[in-house]
């Protein structure tokens, strides 16, 4: 499929989606959920927003993954491809993974009372190839994402070369026969629904590949169905067209959810039972099925807007989330020890995040060819002008 016209909720979507995430790992300092070090204070209260911006923010985001790497084989071979993808990708996270990833195990060992003369000394640890938490090095924390995109890519390689051709034709048309009948859309729930039943169980979330079959698994579903809704003409207009009815039937789990289970109330049966777990499968996946259909639905309505802000943003948002987590945990190391409440340090802690993302992107990054190249972001052009980021080449 040839990109005539620029998809500008796609943009949108992709930067909201990680602006919500930088948000979510903020909260993270302040919830009662293990992470790499707290505030001494937490509260429940934050699960009420967390919880349920927890179901759907990833898939969210494997799903516009899923469009680009199908805008991105259309103008290469596959040669071109695995060598875009290795730039975009492989690059940024070797990178992270030696410069962005261990100050935050720096600041994670200062709260385990663990002392050194000065971070470089700690920093020469990750050389010792000794794997986090033991050691310093070969962990990749919150790139994890990139890892996990670029292996989908090359997975669906033979997939994305089929869809670009003509050949491809009869399946898609099939396919928008479908589920353009009413309510067969929601279909695309029960894959995930038995995904989660039959591995959630057995695999928790590790992020750690190897070990992680579960996320893995669910995760490319949700990237496998952005390649399906992007490559299949006019399924966007079914998404649409059920938008409305997407959001009620996402708002009656929600709701049954957020009363009884997510919310800090009390617990309708014992969490322990199969009963527990095959009801609360059922609602969790229906919620995160229709909240997603719902979002795609409503995004060309309201987000097919075209200005400054998401032309600054759709380039910046990449090296934005690369960088946040180093900058919200060495800030946060000493913002959580201030005499304030709950809410005045997540407050801190964000502003700080976006801000000091926003000055390195301005300061290092954006201006600086080498430097762009590390952050997954295309050079500057002969003209000295900033190219935007292809919606089709999102991560």
């Amino acid at each position: 499929m040839a990109v005539k016209q620029r998809l500008y909720y796609i943009d949108w979507l992709r930067v909201i989606a990680f602006l919500l995430l930088i948000l979510y790992h903020t909260g993270m300092f302040f919830v009662p959920w293990n992470f790499h070090f707290k505030n001494g204070e937490t509260s429940e209260l934050f699960e009420l927003w967390m919880v349920p911006l927890n179901q759907f923010r990833l898939p969210l985001l494997f799903i516009i993954s899923g469009m680009g790497v199908y805008f991105a084989i259309n103008s290469r071979n596959s040669l071109g491809f695995i060598k875009e993808r290795s730039t975009r990708l492989l690059l940024p996270l070797m990178f992270g993974m030696a410069v962005i990833i261990p100050p935050q195990i720096y600041f994670e060992r200062l709260t385990q009372n663990v002392q050194y003369e000065s971070y470089f000394q700690f920093w020469r640890t990750v050389f010792d190839f000794v794997p986090y938490p033991e050691g310093g090095s070969l962990s990749w924390h919150h790139l994890w994402y990139i890892l996990y995109i670029f292996i989908y890519s090359l997975f669906t390689l033979p997939l994305l070369n089929y869809l670009k051709r003509n050949s491809s034709i009869k399946l898609k048309e099939k396919l928008y026969s479908f589920f353009s009948k009413p309510g067969r859309i929601y279909f695309l729930g029960i894959p995930v629904l038995l995904i989660y039943y039959s591995m959630a169980p057995f695999f928790p979330t590790t992020h750690g590949l190897i070990d992680d079959w579960y996320n893995l698994t669910y995760s490319f579903l949700f990237f496998l169905y952005g390649i399906i809704v992007i490559s299949v003409k006019d399924m966007w207009d079914i998404l649409e067209n059920q938008r409305k009815l997407s959001l009620k039937i996402a708002l009656v789990p929600f709701a049954f959810l957020l009363l009884f289970v997510w919310g800090p109330t009390f617990e309708i049966m014992n969490e322990d039972t199969v009963t527990f777990f095959f009801l609360y499968g059922f609602l969790k996946i229906t919620f995160i099925t229709a909240f997603l259909l719902t979002i795609l639905g409503y995004s060309r309505k309201l987000f097919n807007i075209k200005n400054k802000f998401i032309i600054y943003a759709t380039e910046a948002v990449y090296p934005f989330y690369i960088l946040h987590q180093t900058i919200m945990m060495i800030f946060g190391y000493y913002i959580l020890q201030l005499p304030l409440g709950i809410l005045p340090k997540f407050t801190a802690v964000v502003i700080v995040t976006f801000g000091g993302s926003w000055l390195t992107y301005e300061v290092l990054i954006k201006r600086f060819n080498p430097m762009r190249s590390l952050f997954g972001i295309k050079p500057l052009d002969k003209n000295n002008r900033l190219n935007v980021i292809s919606a089709a080449e999102g991560d």
